[in-house]
């Protein structure tokens, strides 16, 4: 059964005798299952929070993780030392982005300065 989009449905990624065996599990063995998968996620797609710190140029100042974009705000690396105090500090809103060979980066949109 396929959705309106006609992307497949969850069960039609998976291949048959993964479900067969996920049927027969109980709910301690689902949990297990869950956090195995969670962990195998974060393995593969580092915290989004590890990525900004990594990708950012200049002072990353906050992060707020808001679901499915975060919000970040960091000092231009061109601030001097003296007005780090008084400057502004840069907004964006950061997403990650999956392009058509499958790699995955994040998308920095500006949304302007703003005082500390």
């Amino acid at each position: 059964m396929s959705n309106a989009d006609d992307e497949p449905s969850l069960t039609e990624q998976l291949p048959d005798s993964l479900i067969e065996t996920l049927d027969t599990l109980d709910p301690s063995e689902l949990h297990a299952v869950q956090e195995y998968v969670e962990g195998r996620l974060e393995s593969i797609h580092p915290p989004l929070e590890k990525q900004i710190l990594e990708d950012a140029t200049g002072e990353v100042v906050d992060i707020e993780d808001e679901g499915i974009y975060t919000l970040v705000r960091v000092r231009p690396p061109a601030q001097e030392e003296s007005e780090a105090d008084s400057g502004p500090i840069s907004l964006y809103h950061v997403t990650r982005e999956r392009h058509p060979d499958g790699e995955e980066t994040l998308h920095w949109a500006f949304l302007g300065d703003v005082q500390e």
